[in-house]
């Protein structure tokens, strides 16, 4: 049971398309009346299903990523291959402002009051570090861009208060350190994370890139029937293998922390600890990126690809082995989603919408005391 007198967050991870099982679980939130938050932290996809949740507009989640975000407008796959701008997000966040089911900023702000919080994860492009940004403020359109500009398919700088700013899911995948530095340890975490892989989190980068791997692989192929650009496969083929080398380098270098046992931390000394460990490797990976130079569409995407797995890395070991004085309610898919962060079909979002319902209603019954039947 959730006590009135206690305060929580809300975290929710993004996921591009996957993110339509947040958007399942957080309307079974709104039918159900439950928000006991006082903090609501997205990143990226999570950041857009937090700004539906906090207005209580139930569907608008799913209407943006099944209606929007399956347009070739929002992604063009032969854009992308040709090294041109693939991914419209001015495009997409007018359609939040001004579409057919607009965000209600105005009922947000009413929402959160003086006593809440909203907040979307971003990416600073030069310290590959996270901050963040009011979601329900004048900036909202620059903050959301920002939260879902992912490097390799938004080439556009987005620029304010004197810093470049890429995706959120660079640096912080799962917000969930976030929620720890602002003293709130109450922690409602929904992420993609399959419960099938409980216990058995992606404890090494290395695997992670491997999975990663794999995945930019087959949905390659799924194209490249299709698609004639001549050296497109050996091309990426060679990212991939830079992407590794470069990883193991710095593994090799600096990164020590055995990924193969969990972290348990007792204490914020720890914690903070760990956090300027985070920004230290940060610092490095300037310093290899300026040893070993690689460019991709003019910008750093390797060194944000490295930074995204490792810091998902440490995510997933903050989420199964908390701080003590933490209290953290992991709400997963209870299978491999069906949709994937782009290019999915639409009968996979709904599915995987489907599913997010589904959980989000059998956890407010167990842990809230509502009937949900």
């Amino acid at each position: 049971m959730f006590d009135n007198d206690e305060q929580y967050s809300l975290i929710v991870q993004g996921g591009g398309q996957k993110g339509a099982f947040a958007a399942g679980v957080l309307d079974s939130f709104i039918e159900q009346q439950f928000d006991p938050f006082s903090l609501y932290i997205g990143t990226s996809a999570g950041a857009l299903n937090v700004s539906s949740y906090v207005t209580k507009q139930h569907g608008l989640g799913l209407d943006f990523i099944l209606n929007y975000t399956t347009r070739d407008r929002f992604f063009d796959f032969n854009k992308f291959l040709a090294k041109k701008q693939p991914m419209d997000l001015d495009w997409a966040f007018d359609l939040v402002n001004q579409g057919e089911f607009p965000l209600d900023f105005e009922r947000g702000k009413r929402h959160l009051g003086e006593n809440r919080v909203a907040l979307a994860c971003i990416t600073d492009v030069e310290e590959l570090k996270d901050y963040y940004y009011p979601i329900f403020a004048d900036n909202w359109f620059d903050v959301l861009k920002a939260t879902c500009a992912i490097p390799m398919l938004y080439y556009n700088d987005i620029e304010f208060d004197g810093k470049k700013w890429v995706d959120g899911g660079v640096s912080a995948t799962i917000p969930v350190e976030e929620s720890y530095r602002r003293d709130i340890k109450n922690m409602v975490v929904v992420s993609t994370i399959p419960a099938s892989e409980k216990n058995q989190f992606h404890t090494s980068a290395m695997q992670s890139i491997e999975k990663w791997k794999k995945e930019l692989e087959l949905g390659l192929d799924s194209h490249l029937s299709h698609l004639r650009l001549s050296g497109t496969k050996e091309k990426l083929s060679e990212f991939q293998k830079q992407f590794t080398e470069k990883l193991q380098t710095i593994r090799n270098e600096y990164w020590k922390m055995d990924f193969t046992s969990k972290i348990k931390m007792t204490d914020k000394a720890k914690l903070t600890r760990w956090l300027h460990d985070k920004e230290k490797f940060a610092r490095l990976l300037d310093i290899q990126n300026k040893a070993i130079p690689f460019q991709f569409g003019g910008t750093r995407h390797l060194e944000m690809l490295v930074a995204h797995y490792m810091n998902h890395a440490q995510a997933e070991q903050f989420i199964s082995s908390p701080p003590e004085d933490v209290n953290l309610w992991h709400v997963q898919p209870e299978h491999e989603l069906a949709s994937k962060g782009l290019m999915s079909a639409k009968e996979q979002i709904l599915s995987d919408y489907q599913h997010g319902l589904s959980v989000g209603r059998a956890f407010i019954k167990q842990h809230h005391g509502i009937d949900t039947a």
